[in-house]
């Protein structure tokens, strides 16, 4: 019996242990995080502009109770991504390619959510000094995604991580839970 409880105690160990299971450093993380963060916003720029500059106007005008909302993104990505991969574990389907190929998925995923999030926030922060200027807003919050991870330990960095972008993503997130979709707001959207 104790020999079968001590690969569970191992996996437990890593996955409290987040550094165990990408065995990365600080400034390792926060370069990642920086990339990443840089790249996502950067396509959501050239691409979805109109929604980057609707998704900063309503970050002021909705209350705090909005950064809840925006932890909801990273939530459903994880218990998705999470519930595909014990369905498939159960079923015997796959191995680690494809464990890896699908938690690469997800992380794309929530990169771009983390990225969208820290743009708005961006884009808010150059705005307070003048015009709004989405591209240094792409840029600030690229670099605000690598600071939790320099002068962080490695389970707040993460924490604050994801709070960061829960701030810019909570007002849209709480606008598409909980607006009505017709026909009529879709064509003046």
């Amino acid at each position: 019996m104790t020999y079968a409880a001590t690969p569970i105690v191992g996996v437990t160990a890593q996955i409290g242990d987040p550094s165990a299971l990408f065995g990365l450093s600080g400034p390792a993380y926060a370069g990642l995080s920086f990339v990443s963060v840089l790249i996502a916003a950067v396509t959501l720029i050239d691409r979805r502009e109109d929604f980057v500059d609707r998704a900063v106007d309503r970050v002021g005008s909705t209350s705090l109770i909005a950064v809840f909302y925006g932890l909801l993104p990273f939530a459903l990505v994880g218990f998705i991504g999470g519930y595909v991969l014990s369905q498939a574990a159960r079923v015997g389907v796959g191995g680690a390619t494809m464990v890896q190929g699908w938690v690469l998925v997800v992380g794309l995923v929530g990169a771009s959510f983390a990225g969208l999030g820290y743009l708005v926030v961006g884009t808010v922060l150059t705005e307070m000094e003048g015009a709004r200027r989405p591209w240094h807003g792409a840029v600030v919050g690229s670099v605000l995604s690598a600071v939790p991870w320099l002068v962080l330990p490695t389970l707040p960095a993460i924490l604050v991580w994801f709070l960061v972008p829960a701030i810019g993503l909570g007002a849209p997130t709480r606008r598409w839970v909980h607006g009505a979709r017709t026909v009529e707001s879709e064509a003046t959207e």
